[in-house]
């Protein structure tokens, strides 16, 4: 068995009863937030049970080990890119066997498996002989002949296990990386493929669960309506993106914007995230401190759970274990994998929290008349069904401090430690320090409590 070695990062809350301020406390401007006179929003958000996965998981050399952590992580959906080069290596020549392996070991933990359908195989190119992230008008039927094997065999009624949902793809909009046709190209693939699959469908008696689009951040207006008005979408259930930017409320931004662009063809309320994260060290330029990355998970996972994401991947589980320093595909990971030592990484018990804890809740907006809250001081608001509360506050400035008074109704208060995962008994009246966001402080509340 492997040891997990825990970066154990030091409490930095600074929670106290209101009725003993501080020095440190009484410096800054004090704000009230009384939640027995809140006004809760009438609309609400509803976040799936499984709305948690990881990108590139469920393939190490020691899946128990691994399988051990998406458990603690509350991890639902694993991932796996089932390459069209992996399985179709000759025409009509079809190799499973690892993938197999791969899904007969999720079902048996008892997670769900988005499937990558992607990518080209050298032999369809006349002449080039070498993949090159291009399907012409010609080779789409050998595509979907891939696609057609593949989703078939792992369907669930077939002796090799099911995988729950297949995406078509992956950010065609990169076109000098991913994708290297035309748009119009791309929207003719993507239509041809799911068109392929649900005449599978009628012959099987399935459903199966179709997620197109996958854009990231850069995709242009133009990229994600036309994918639309081309009429590639028409038999597909999902539009995935992955909004990277260099920290959450950035995140938050540019999917409210997809957000907003989608909905005018009826898909605000059908958003996978299915690639966010922010790498620990490289040259991207979106790196993120280790020692920050608890409350930037945090505030990630909130922000996009309460604007209606039908799901959030983490990309991606492990660093490379020879990590280069300058190479930020090496720092994403949750965990380090380094030899036989994994290594959890700061972020790595926010993760697990807010996994656990916003599953199956139901987001609500929420203000406070009189308070006169900063617009600097952001709040999120979650409820569950067994009457369990979950509050976020924190200082998205990066100049001012606030002084925070916590009035919470009910029982069993409990303040979260991000950085550790743990909880601490507080009473129904706090003062909480907000510190601006470029202050080595925590600058994240996280109160649950129960409403009887």
């Amino acid at each position: 068995m492997r040891k997990l070695f825990l970066f154990l990062l030091p409490a930095l809350l600074c929670l106290s009863a209101c009725s003993d301020g501080t020095p440190e406390e009484e410096a800054y401007v004090t704000v009230s937030l009384d939640l027995n006179n809140a006004v809760l929003g009438s609309d609400t958000v509803s976040i799936p049970e499984d709305f948690v996965g990881i990108i590139h998981s469920g393939y190490s050399n020691d899946p128990d080990s691994e399988y051990a952590l998406l458990n603690e992580l509350g991890v639902e959906w694993v991932h796996q890119d089932f390459s069209w080069s992996s399985i179709e290596k000759a025409d009509n020549q079809w190799t499973f066997g690892s993938f197999d392996a791969y899904v007969t070991r999720a079902n048996a933990e008892g997670k769900k498996v988005l499937g990558m359908l992607l990518y080209d195989v050298g032999w369809i190119h006349t002449g080039k002989g070498e993949p090159d992230k291009y399907v012409s008008e010609d080779e789409i039927p050998l595509f979907c002949d891939y696609a057609r094997e593949t989703v078939k065999r792992y369907n669930g009624k077939n002796g090799h296990g099911k995988v729950d949902a297949w995406a078509i793809w992956n950010e065609p909009n990169l076109e000098d990386r991913f994708w290297k046709g035309t748009k119009a190209e791309f929207y003719a693939l993507t239509k041809a493929t799911a068109e392929t699959i649900r005449a599978l469908d009628a012959i099987e008696d399935t459903h199966t669960f179709l997620v197109g689009g996958l854009f990231n951040t850069l995709a242009t207006p133009e990229w994600i309506d036309g994918i639309f008005t081309s009429g590639a979408m028409e038999k597909i259930d999902a539009i995935a993106y992955h909004p990277y930017t260099p920290n959450a409320f950035g995140a938050a931004g540019v999917y409210h914007g997809f957000k907003n662009q989608v909905a005018a063809h009826g898909f605000a309320d059908k958003i996978w995230v299915n690639e966010i994260g922010y790498p620990t060290q490289g040259s991207y330029g979106t790196e993120v401190k280790e020692s920050d990355m608890p409350e930037m998970v945090t505030k990630t996972m909130a922000l996009l759970a309460a604007d209606g994401a039908k799901t959030i991947f983490w990309y991606h589980l492990f660093d490379s274990q020879n990590r280069n320093p300058i190479d930020s595909e090496d720092w994403f990971g949750l965990v380090w994998k380094n030899g036989s030592d994994w290594q959890k990484k700061g972020g790595y018990d926010a993760f697990a929290l807010c996994a656990h804890q916003f599953r199956g809740k139901e987001s609500r907006t929420i203000s406070f008349p009189g308070s006169n809250l900063p617009g600097f001081i952001k709040t999120c608001y979650f409820e569950g069904n067994d009457n369990s509360r979950i509050l976020l506050v924190w200082n998205e400035s990066v100049i001012s401090t606030r002084n925070v008074k916590i009035t919470l109704p009910g029982i069993d208060h409990k303040v979260w430690n991000l950085a550790n995962g743990s909880s601490q008994d507080v009473g129904a009246t706090n003062t909480v320090t907000l510190y601006p966001t470029d202050r080595s402080k925590q600058t994240v509340v996280f109160l649950t409590w129960q409403q009887p």
